[in-house]
């Protein structure tokens, strides 16, 4: 059990951007705080997505070049 105020303190000193009270025992909130979760991360990757685009970093994939297998051995 952590009180609210351990965990505030705990949200403010990581940084984080989500604080909700739960309990695992009754599922009080649990349910909302995964879809508050989702959200955040959703969002997240949204703003991701979009730099990404407009910055245009891609991975541009070539394909290689066909090559002959090397014979190794005494009968090439």
């Amino acid at each position: 059990m952590v009180t609210k105020e351990e965990a505030e303190k705990f949200k403010e000193d990581f940084e984080l951007d989500l604080f909700k009270e739960t309990s695992a025992k009754t599922g009080f909130n649990t349910e909302e705080l995964f879809v508050q979760a989702a959200k955040l991360l959703y969002n997240d990757y949204s703003k991701y997505e979009k730099k990404k685009k407009k910055d245009g970093s891609k991975v541009k994939l070539e394909e290689k070049p066909e090559t002959k297998p090397v014979k190794k051995g005494c009968c090439n």
